[in-house]
């Protein structure tokens, strides 16, 4: 996987509203089912995707070798009809420019000088997200174990004041 053809995907989804949206969907799926609570999930980079079809939205995320996304999360995903695929692969990026070693000539232009190429070990997880996962989320209710939640049920209860119970706390003393 090179650095270069992460860019350009980026810039595609940018290029594309729809695409935005979906992506910010299945970040809604993902906050929504606590996906972000296991370790590492956070940190994951889209470099693939949305891949938006009739049922299905698939996204690739990379995160460092040493970054693994912790698979409880995945089963999470999996138990609500997600699919996960996880993948060794290796990233290719230009090394920082701290030491002199870090340079090499430029092989079609001996004049010239660039930055070596770095391998990085990476892990790329694949997530297909069922369209009526996506769906049920946007329309703000969600089902965890047999049980479901309405969230619009609650704001309301909180805009009807059924919370009267609620202590308010001031810093005036």
């Amino acid at each position: 996987m090179e650095q270069a053809d992460i860019i350009a995907q980026l810039g595609k989804n940018i290029k594309r509203n729809s695409a935005l949206e979906t992506l910010m969907q299945i970040d809604g799926v993902l906050e929504s089912l606590n996906v972000y609570a296991y370790k590492n999930w956070i940190e994951g980079e889209i470099v693939d995707g949305p891949q938006i079809e009739r049922y299905w939205v698939t996204v690739t995320l990379l995160y460092p070798h040493k970054m693994m996304p912790d698979p409880s999360g995945a089963e999470r995903l999996l138990k609500n009809g997600c699919k996960v695929y996880y993948a060794k692969d290796t990233l290719t990026t230009a090394a920082k420019l701290i030491e002199p070693e870090d340079v090499e000539v430029d092989p079609n232009d001996p004049n010239k000088r660039r930055a070596k190429k770095v391998l990085r070990p990476v892990w790329l997880v694949t997530l297909e997200v069922p369209r009526g996962l996506i769906d049920t989320v946007e329309s703000s209710r969600v089902k965890v174990d047999d049980m479901q939640f309405d969230s619009e049920s609650v704001e309301q209860a909180y805009d009807d004041n059924l919370g009267d119970d609620d202590e308010i706390i001031s810093d005036a003393t």
